[in-house]
C-alpha cells in the first residue's frame, strides 16, 4: 500500500507514517548533506577493517584446508593499511567467536570513523559461509550494522567482501576474440570470459558457482581486489574499482572462469582520500584458541 498525505489543493505534503502500535523511528544525525553525491570521508579516522580468515576446519565438517588463504590475508592487510584502515585479522574462529567479534564491532563508537569494512575468507555454499566449526548465513554479518542498531555508522559506507564458493557449478567460459578493423597492425586478442558475465546483480562469485583460489597467489577475487585498490585506491571511486576487479577476474581464467557479484545499495560515491595526519595503521592478527 502506498500512503500519501494531500492537502486541500492536492499538493502532497511529506508526513511521517508510523505503523499502528509502533514507536516513531528515533532520529540520528548523519555526517553528510542529503543531496551530496559523495560520502563524507573526512573524519578523524578511516575506520576499522575486520578480516576473518578460515583456512582450517573441524574434521566433522569434511572441508579441505584452504591453502593460499594466508596470502590473501597478507595482501589485504597491506592494501587496507595503505588506505588508512585500522586492520584486525581473526584466524580460524568458531561461530561463537565470529558472532562475538561482529557484535563488538557493531557496538563500537564509529563517530570519528569514515566507514567500516568486514571481509570473510572461507568455504561457502548457497548463501552460507563456514566458520571453523559450523556455518552461518551471509546476512548474519551485516544485520547488526543497520542504522537503527548501529547509529554511529548511519549515513556511512558499510562494506562487506565475501571470498567463498556459492555452489558447485564450474563456469567453463566462452572464448571470444577482439579484432579491430581500424587497427590492422594489432593482432587479435583471444581470452576467456565467463558465460554469466554482463549481468548486473562483493561476493567472489555468483550464486551456484565455485570460487577459484591459487595455492601460492591466493584467491582470484582477493588478488584482483588488492591489485586494483593498490593502484587506484586514491583516485577512483569504490564502484568504479569494483568494475575493474570484475573485469580482471573475468578475464583471468584459462579452462575455467569466474565472475564476482557486486550488490550495491550505496547511494553516494565512495572515495578513499589520504589522511595527512593519520599514521600508517598497524595490523592486529589474532588466532582463536
Amino acid at each position: 500500500m502506498d500512503l500519501t498525505d494531500a492537502n486541500a489543493t492536492g499538493e502532497h505534503t511529506p508526513t511521517a507514517v508510523h505503523p499502528q502500535n509502533e514507536k516513531p523511528t528515533r532520529q540520528v544525525s548523519i555526517p553528510v548533506d542529503r543531496d551530496a553525491r559523495v560520502y563524507n570521508m573526512q573524519h578523524k579516522r578511516r575506520g576499522k577493517a575486520y578480516i576473518f580468515n578460515h583456512d582450517l576446519f573441524d574434521a566433522s565438517l569434511n572441508l579441505s584446508e584452504r591453502v593460499g588463504s594466508k596470502t590473501d590475508v597478507s595482501n589485504l592487510e597491506r592494501v587496507l593499511s595503505q588506505l588508512d584502515f585500522e586492520v584486525s585479522c581473526f584466524h580460524n574462529y568458531g561461530i561463537t567467536s565470529v558472532n562475538r567479534k561482529i557484535k563488538q564491532l557493531a557496538e563500537h563508537d564509529h563517530t570519528d570513523n569514515d566507514c567500516v569494512v568486514v571481509i570473510v575468507l572461507s568455504h561457502g555454499m548457497h548463501g552460507t559461509i563456514y566458520a571453523s566449526d559450523s556455518f552461518y548465513h551471509f546476512d548474519d554479518l551485516w544485520r547488526p550494522f543497520t542504522s537503527d542498531k548501529c547509529p554511529s555508522l548511519a549515513g556511512k559506507p558499510k562494506l562487506f567482501f565475501i571470498q567463498a564458493c556459492q555452489g558447485n557449478k564450474k563456469d567453463v567460459g566462452l572464448t571470444v576474440q577482439f579484432d579491430s578493423n581500424k587497427m590492422d597492425s594489432v593482432a587479435p586478442q583471444e581470452y576467456s570470459i565467463p558465460t554469466m558475465a554482463d549481468f548486473m546483480m562483493a561476493y567472489s562469485t555468483i550464486p551456484g558457482y565455485v570460487s577459484w583460489r591459487n595455492t601460492e597467489n591466493g584467491s582470484w577475487f582477493i588478488e584482483a581486489l588488492c591489485e586494483i585498490f593498490k593502484t587506484y585506491g586514491r583516485e577512483e571511486d569504490l564502484l568504479s574499482m569494483m568494475t575493474m576487479v570484475l573485469l580482471k577476474v573475468a578475464t583471468l581464467g584459462r579452462g575455467y572462469s569466474q565472475i564476482p557479484c557486486v550488490v550495491s545499495q550505496l547511494i553516494r560515491r565512495v572515495y578513499f582520500p589520504s589522511k595527512p595526519t593519520c599514521k600508517s595503521n598497524r595490523s592486529q592478527s589474532q588466532v582463536n584458541q
